[in-house]
């Protein structure tokens, strides 16, 4: 006569719930590491898409383009058009882009865009982009 076996199937069945947690969670890790870089992701294209746009700006006022000069950080100073685009510019980037900031530099006939934004990921890093085009 053969003897019954008494709790194997149960046992199988929660080592096997066990192993499905795990990989849930690994996924569910994934998954949230997805969103970060994706944020930061974007961040990153917002900056380079303000920082075109102030080189645009720059380019536009061909004439004026000695006062568009900005330190990283500073305020609009001057009046007229460039301290318009200055001032849009800064706000822009303050609301956009997390402790955003910019600054242009303006030498000879090259102008430089700097933005920086505080990189709000696991690392808490200050990130910066920097375009360069000729007027």
């Amino acid at each position: 006569m053969k003897k019954l076996q008494k709790g194997v199937s149960l046992l199988e069945s929660l080592i096997a719930m066990l192993v499905l947690s795990i990989g849930l969670l690994g996924v569910l890790g994934l998954q949230t590491k997805s969103l970060v870089h994706n944020r930061s992701a974007y961040f990153e294209t917002q900056a380079s898409n303000m920082a075109q746009d102030m080189l645009d700006r720059v380019r536009a006022n061909h004439a004026q383009a000695s006062a568009y000069g900005l330190a990283v950080g500073g305020s609009a100073t001057g009046s007229g058009l460039p301290s318009n685009d200055q001032t849009e510019w800064v706000a822009d980037l303050a609301n956009a882009l997390p402790d955003g900031e910019g600054g242009i530099t303006i030498a000879n006939s090259q102008v430089s865009v700097t933005v920086r934004w505080k990189d709000i990921s696991e690392t808490n890093d200050i990130r910066q982009i920097q375009l360069v085009s000729e007027l």
